[in-house]
C-alpha cells in the first residue's frame, strides 16, 4: 500500500494543504520574519504533522465505515484485512500521531490545536459519538478537523518559531475564514452524495434538508466568509494579494462565460461544468501572492516559492493552461476571428 493510498492524499494535498500553509505565510509576513529560516523548523513541522494526522484519519475513516462499505458495494481498503491486522493499523496510526505530538512539544498553542484535530476526527467517525452520523454535529466536526484546526495549527507553528504572538485579531478572522469555506466544502460533499446517502442510511445534514431551502443560507456563509477574508487582507496590508484576488475573480467569470462553469457557493448545478467559489484563490492565487511577496523582500524566499510551485505544480500548470486559453479565446473574439 502506498503513502498517496494510505493517507488519500489525492482527496487533499492541492487544496486543503496550500489553504493551510497560506495562513502560515500570511502569519510570517505580519511577524516580519525570513520565510527561509522557517523553512525548516515550522513548515516542515506542519507538513510533517498533517502527513501524520492525513494516515490517522485515513485509517480510521477506512475502519470505521467498513461494514457501510460493505453494504452499498464501496472499495474499502481495510477489507481484506484479518481484523487483528485493522487493529494494529488503528494502533500504528495513532503512534504516528504520538509522535508527531512529541516533536510539536513544547509549543502549546501548537499542541492544543493539534489535539483539537485528532479530537474532532475521532468524534467523528468512532461510536458511540460518530458525528459523521448526526446532521450538523458531523458538518461542524469535519469543518473544524480538516479546516479550522489545521489553520489555527499552522499559524500557531510559525509564531512559535517567529517568536509572533498571535492575537484575537488575527487568529478570528483566519478561523471563521477557514471554517467557512470548510463547511462549504462538507455540505457540497454532502449535498453532491446525498441520494446515496439517504439510500445507505445516513444522518448527515444534507439528507435531512431539502437543497433549495439551503440555497439563502449557503449565501449568508459565504458573505460571512468574505468579510473574514476582508479583515485578513486589510492586516497583512500587501496590494499584490488584492491584485490576484482580482485576477482570479476575472478569471472565474472567463471560465463562466467561455466554459460555461457554474461558480458553486455550495450546491452543484445537474449535469453541469461547475467551480466552487473561492476554492482556487485560497489554494493557489492567495499563496503564491504572499510568497511573490516575500521574495521581493527576502531573497531566499524564492527557494520556499520554488519549492512550494513544486509541491502544488498540478493545479498551477493547470490553471496556467486554461489561463491562456482563455486569454486566447478573448483575443480572437476582440479581433473577430
Amino acid at each position: 500500500m502506498r503513502l498517496n493510498e494510505l493517507t488519500r492524499a489525492h482527496e487533499w494535498w492541492d487544496h486543503k494543504t496550500p489553504q493551510v500553509l497560506s495562513m502560515g505565510y500570511a502569519t510570517a509576513l505580519l511577524a516580519g520574519v525570513s520565510m527561509f529560516g522557517l523553512l525548516a523548523p515550522a513548515f516542515l513541522m506542519i507538513f510533517a504533522s498533517l502527513i501524520a494526522m492525513a494516515i490517522y484519519a485515513s485509517i480510521i475513516n477506512d475502519y470505521t465505515d467498513l461494514e457501510i462499505d460493505r453494504a452499498v458495494g464501496k472499495s474499502n481498503m481495510m477489507d481484506k484485512l484479518q481484523p487483528i491486522v485493522r487493529l494494529s493499523l488503528v494502533l500504528l496510526s495513532l503512534s504516528i500521531v504520538g509522535v508527531a505530538c512529541y516533536f510539536i512539544y513544547p509549543n502549546i498553542y501548537g499542541l492544543v490545536f493539534y489535539f483539537l484535530i485528532i479530537l474532532s476526527i475521532s468524534l467523528y467517525s468512532f461510536a458511540p459519538f460518530r458525528l459523521k452520523n448526526r446532521g450538523i454535529l458531523g458538518v461542524i466536526s469535519c469543518a473544524s478537523a480538516e479546516h479550522l484546526f489545521p489553520t489555527l495549527f499552522a499559524v500557531a507553528v510559525i509564531g512559535y518559531y517567529s517568536a509572533f504572538k498571535a492575537n484575537v485579531n488575527w487568529l478570528v478572522p483566519a478561523g471563521i475564514l477557514s471554517f467557512l469555506f470548510g463547511v462549504r466544502s462538507i455540505l457540497w460533499h454532502q449535498f453532491l452524495d446525498r441520494r446515496n446517502d439517504r439510500q445507505s442510511g445516513m444522518n448527515t445534514y444534507a439528507t435531512g434538508t431539502e437543497p433549495e431551502s439551503f440555497r439563502n443560507k449557503s449565501v449568508v456563509i459565504v458573505i460571512v466568509e468574505l468579510i473574514a477574508l476582508s479583515v485578513i487582507l486589510f492586516q497583512v496590508k500587501l496590494v499584490l494579494p488584492v491584485i490576484f484576488l482580482v485576477l482570479y475573480l476575472v478569471f472565474i467569470m472567463l471560465r463562466k462565460k467561455i466554459f460555461k462553469s457554474a461558480i458553486v457557493i455550495v450546491l452543484t448545478p445537474k449535469n453541469s461544468y461547475f467551480q466552487i467559489l473561492m476554492l482556487d484563490y485560497y489554494a493557489l492565487f492567495f499563496p503564491l501572492s504572499l510568497l511573490i511577496c516575500a521574495a521581493l523582500v527576502q531573497p531566499l524566499s524564492w527557494i520556499v516559492l520554488v519549492i512550494h510551485v513544486a509541491l502544488f505544480y498540478k493545479p498551477i500548470v493547470l490553471t496556467l493552461k486554461e489561463s491562456l486559453y482563455l486569454i486566447k479565446t478573448v483575443v480572437n473574439k476582440v479581433l473577430g476571428r
